[in-house]
Parts: C-alpha cells; sequence; structure tokens
C-alpha cells in the first residue's frame, strides 16, 4: 500500500511541476507565433500522466465505499488541472493576456484544491499528513487564521506590479511562485475540508464565516486591478496584441472581473454545501432525540 501511495503521490508532483514540455511558465515558447500555433497547443504527454494517474486510482481505490462520489471529484480535479496546465490556456495567460493568467490562477487556486481534497480518499491522504503533522512541517494547519492569511496575503503581494512584473519576468522566480501559492491555496482549504480528525477545528458557522473573510481578503487585490485606469503588467502590456478586442488596459481589467467572479461562484458552492450538511446533520440529531412513542 504504502510503495502505491508513494507512486501514485510521486505522480501528483511530476505532473504539476512537470520540468518538460508546456507546464511550467515562459518554456521558450515563440511569442510571435500567431493564434493559430497557440490553439494547435495541447499537452499530449501531461494527458497522458493524467491517464495513468486516473487508472492508478480507479486500481487502489475502487473498493472504497464511496468510490463514485471520491471518483467525481478527483476527475474533475484532474480536468481542472489540465485545461489550466496542457490546453492553449496556459500560453495564452503566460504569453498573451493577463486576462487568460487569472483565468488560470482561478482555476489552479480556486477550483481545483476543493475538488482535490474532495477526491482523495482518506486512507491515501491521511498517513502523508499525519507524517507532516509529526515532523511539525504542516502543524500551521492546526490554526485556520494561518492558512487563510497565508495564501491571501501572498497572493496580494504577488500581484502588486512591481513584484509581479520581475517575477513573471523570471523562469525560476514565476514558477516557484506558482508552487508556493498552489501549496498554500491547498492548505487554505484545509480548515474547510478537513482530511483528518485533527484538523476539523471549525464548526459549520465558522467555516461559512471563514469563507466571507478569505473572499474579503482578496477583494483589494481585484479592485486594484479592475479600477485602474492604466495597465499595470508590461509583460502583457507589451506582448504581441492577438486580439484587437481586448487592448491591455482592457485586458487587465477583465481578469480582475474573472478572478472575482470564479472566486464568489466557488465560495458560494462551498457556503451552500456546508449549510446543506450541517442541516442534515441538525435533521438528524433532531430525530434521535425524539422520545419514541408509547406502545
Amino acid at each position: 500500500m504504502k510503495k502505491i501511495s508513494m507512486l501514485l503521490m510521486a505522480i501528483i508532483v511530476v505532473t504539476i511541476f512537470n520540468p518538460m514540455g508546456n507546464v511550467l511558465a515562459h518554456n521558450g515558447f515563440n511569442e510571435q507565433n500567431g493564434a493559430a500555433d497557440i490553439y494547435s497547443q495541447w499537452n499530449l504527454m501531461l494527458a497522458g500522466t493524467m491517464v495513468v494517474i486516473l487508472a492508478a486510482f480507479v486500481y487502489k481505490f475502487k473498493t472504497e465505499e464511496d468510490f463514485s462520489k471520491k471518483f467525481a471529484f478527483f476527475f474533475s480535479a484532474l480536468v481542472v488541472l489540465y485545461v489550466t496546465l496542457g490546453s492553449p490556456l496556459h500560453l495564452l495567460g503566460d504569453h498573451y493576456l493577463f486576462s487568460a493568467h487569472m483565468l488560470e490562477q482561478s482555476l489552479v487556486y480556486t477550483v481545483f484544491p476543493p475538488l482535490l481534497l474532495l477526491g482523495l480518499p482518506k486512507r491515501f491522504v491521511a498517513p502523508i499528513i499525519h507524517f507532516g503533522l509529526r515532523i511539525k512541517i504542516l502543524s500551521f494547519l492546526k490554526y485556520p487564521l494561518i492558512p487563510l492569511l497565508l495564501f491571501n496575503v501572498l497572493f496580494s503581494f504577488y500581484h502588486i506590479p512591481l513584484i509581479f512584473n520581475i517575477v513573471v519576468a523570471n523562469n525560476l522566480l514565476h514558477n516557484l511562485t506558482h508552487l508556493i501559492l498552489a501549496s498554500t491555496a491547498l492548505a487554505m482549504w484545509v480548515p474547510l475540508i478537513p482530511v483528518i480528525k485533527e484538523l476539523d477545528k471549525l464548526s459549520e458557522i465558522q467555516k461559512i464565516g471563514y469563507i466571507f473573510a478569505a473572499g474579503i481578503l482578496l477583494t483589494p487585490a481585484c479592485a486594484l486591478i479592475i479600477f485602474t485606469n492604466q495597465p499595470f503588467y508590461t509583460v502583457f502590456s507589451e506582448a504581441p496584441q492577438l486580439f484587437a478586442l481586448l487592448p491591455p488596459l482592457e485586458d487587465q481589467k477583465t481578469g480582475g472581473v474573472i478572478m472575482k467572479v470564479v472566486q464568489e461562484f466557488v465560495y458560494g458552492t462551498m457556503i451552500g454545501y456546508i449549510f446543506f450538511k450541517w442541516a442534515r446533520k441538525e435533521r438528524l440529531n433532531d430525530v434521535d432525540v425524539l422520545p419514541s412513542n408509547p406502545l
């Protein structure tokens, strides 16, 4: 079991941070290529890797009691990841359009983490979390405020124009930033979808408040991008303009809107999920305390 778990985790890590192909940022793609060349860029190696991951998942966990539900979430997570890293969206977001860049980030940092956490069986992920807690590297997950602030503060700092232009212009810094943001985004969702009992620190009402706080913390960065009157991000404003209908300033504002809309949709869905789960638990508790009818 340990060997299969380690293999599956290794495949996931290689898939997300694959140093080959066009998964990583600014991988030598010729920015003078036209739109037709971009739309033909599909990462077949990444697609094949994900098929292997899915097959390993089915082989390992097909006997799980809630396998169908887990499979649906895990499959959806892989689809989101492939659209982000293996489709033409990745090249558009890395080289041409800030709006595509923000859509990528929305998918990886907001949509992918809850799908992955809901899709991974407990018996696979629990040993990993317990190991991280034992060596103290994941101890901060016991305090929900830390991952909440960590991701949102780092994400906001990343979008300060001076920092953003320096980071995105450097391959190593850009990829390292993606790694850090992706990790902290996943950590931010753990208090909402705790994979082990030790991390289930929040009540349902606290989880709803946690989501509202996450939305508020991200608002300043989105507002800065949406309501500006000048393009901040030179790496995109000075790139070849492929779409006349989306000049740099409008592209930048569209990116901010995309980020906020995707965030609100996912957070709203999560609030609904938590609320109905809470209501169902309360109904079951009410049934348990009802007095039995006398004979």
